[in-house]
């Protein structure tokens, strides 16, 4: 069964953090990765990087969902939050041009 966001848009599996290896497998190696960047205890909102980076795969393209990421992540580093970041990079969407 595909289960359907708040906005209405058809998803197949549920949010990051509601998965059932969410805390066996995917926190404590997300934890991991954060300690060997020299970045614990960043505030992220694991389930909201997802969202924007699936409007990006649905919008441009799917290579560039990783690429949206860094770059939401470079933003953060000088100081935007996460929530402006992400939302930066939908309205590119809405504000793109096609040939």
């Amino acid at each position: 069964m595909t289960a359907v966001d708040t906005k209405g848009a058809k998803r197949s599996r549920p949010p990051v953090t509601e998965q059932e290896d969410w805390d066996t497998v995917l926190r404590p190696w997300l934890e991991s990765a954060a300690d060997s960047l020299d970045v614990a205890g960043v505030d992220l909102d694991v389930d909201r990087v997802h969202r924007m980076t699936a409007v990006v795969a649905d919008g441009v393209q799917r290579s560039m969902a990783p690429i949206s990421a860094f770059l939401v992540g470079a933003a953060v580093a000088r100081g935007a939050s996460l929530e402006t970041a992400c939302r930066a990079v939908e309205e590119t969407l809405s504000s793109r041009t096609h040939p």
